[in-house]
């Protein structure tokens, strides 16, 4: 098209010009028409080359599947890992100092001097922490994960690093390293991703401010039902602050059945969870009493639990959230058995995309044990949250404590936190 308006150009000005002009005009079509076969060259060459698009480069499951038959090896950056970066800190406010807060107790289940608070631990401003989480695909056969934690004082914390499977057939899933169990509701879940800036009041007095886990194994079966149900075994390291004795290895099991369906616009989750265990019962001298610091291995750990979930969508982004959980405990020490139990229920109403809002009941309502049995010990919260985006949130959360003493005394403790959440990098979605 375009030699043919060139040439209808020149013929058009040569109508109406002298010799000399014709000569001239010959010699600029002459090289209009070299410039225009070069172009077409240039063209034909790009035409030809091979492009370098997503479709070809292929997906990482393509990517996979040829490393496996072994047609294609990865190179440098294949796999680079994706890396995330959390940060977590905010501002609070109690009625008791910091002193009074670090040394108080949950009878029959904290003594005082051992409470380990991360999170929110003084009056003020506080920096919980900064996250660093990598996770990768290592090969067909395995992915990767690790997770750190540099808390306020700098200290680094190694929370989770393990490998997972990703390969087995019969819908076989297998973990190995150091991870949270999957005990429960919320066990497993990370602070950034709990509904409330501080640990459910029974998870706490049961398993310590890290949760249930440690180094071990998991092996996990989805069964091939129409709804999802999935069953899971694991075995950890003994670990005290967990209940369990740290003097033998591998002495920890964890199992539990876990369920998911959809009734009409609902979704329902359910759960059962059991785990045993060796339990550190203290020596008693000739007259009895206890000897400090001094245990024998030979009594049991036994914690039953069960959770519920019921899920509401609503117009828009909005939704209701009725999260419960129960545990009950049986431990030996050294005069007896105890007897403990607690739960929480949980009311979330996410208004729109950007806020949400919330209230908690945690109690402690059975504690027979040695010491003082205190079966009152309560705490009610209330949250009202701001996400002005996917990775950012700021939220304000109230609590009326009931559950701690101070210097043996029981204490009502007003807290008020105002904590930001901000999340940096790839970052894998955090289960419902």
């Amino acid at each position: 098209m375009m030699k043919k308006s060139l040439l209808w150009l020149a013929c058009t000005c040569a109508l109406f010009a002298s010799d000399t002009e014709l000569e001239q005009l010959k010699k600029q079509m002459a090289q209009l028409q070299q410039q225009l076969s070069e172009m077409q060259k240039h063209i034909q060459t790009l035409e030809s080359a091979p492009s370098v698009t997503v479709s070809d480069t292929g997906s990482d499951e393509e990517m996979l599947e040829k490393m496996a038959s072994k047609s294609e090896k990865p190179s440098v950056t294949t796999l680079l890992p994706d890396i995330a970066l959390i940060l977590n800190g905010g501002y609070t406010s109690r009625n008791v100092t910091n002193t009074q807060y670090t040394n108080a107790s949950i009878p029959g289940f904290v003594n005082s001097g051992d409470m380990e608070i991360p999170f929110n631990s003084k009056n003020g401003f506080n920096l919980n922490y900064a996250e660093v989480a990598m996770s990768s695909t290592v090969d067909p056969y395995f992915d990767a994960n690790a997770i750190f934690h540099i808390h306020g004082d700098g200290t680094l914390e190694v929370e989770e690093a393990f490998f997972s499977t990703r390969a087995l057939d019969y819908g076989l899933r297998a973990k190995v390293g150091k991870f949270k169990s999957a005990f429960g509701r919320v066990n497993e879940k990370h602070h950034h991703a709990w509904n409330f800036e501080d640990q459910e009041l029974v998870n706490n007095a049961l398993f310590g401010p890290d949760g249930l886990g440690g180094e071990g194994a998991q092996l996990q079966w989805v069964a091939p039902t129409p709804f999802y149900l999935m069953a899971g075994i694991e075995l950890f390291n003994g670990n005290q602050k967990q209940g369990f004795s740290g003097k033998e290895s591998a002495t920890t099991a964890v199992s539990y059945l876990k369920t998911s369906t959809d009734v009409g616009n609902a979704t329902l989750l359910g759960g059962i969870s059991y785990a045993q265990g060796n339990s550190e019962v203290q020596n008693l001298n000739s007259t009895g009493d206890i000897i400090p610091d001094s245990f024998t291995s030979y009594g049991k750990t036994k914690i039953y639990g069960a959770d519920f979930t019921l899920e509401y969508p609503l117009e828009g982004y909005g939704s209701l959230i009725w999260q419960n959980e129960l545990m009950y405990r049986t431990k030996d020490v050294a005069t007896m058995t105890q007897k403990q139990a607690g739960y929480y229920s949980e009311l979330l109403y996410r208004i729109d995309e950007n806020w949400a809002t919330g209230i908690r009941y945690d109690e402690l309502y059975k504690n027979q044990n040695e010491i003082l049995s205190v079966n009152d010990l309560h705490r009610t919260s209330v949250k009202l949250e701001y996400k002005p985006f996917e990775f950012s949130r700021f939220r304000l959360q109230y609590n009326q404590d009931h559950s701690r003493y101070i210097d043996d005394q029981a204490k009502t403790i007003h807290e008020l936190m105002l904590n930001y959440t901000l999340e940096l990098g790839a970052h894998g979605a955090h289960a419902f």
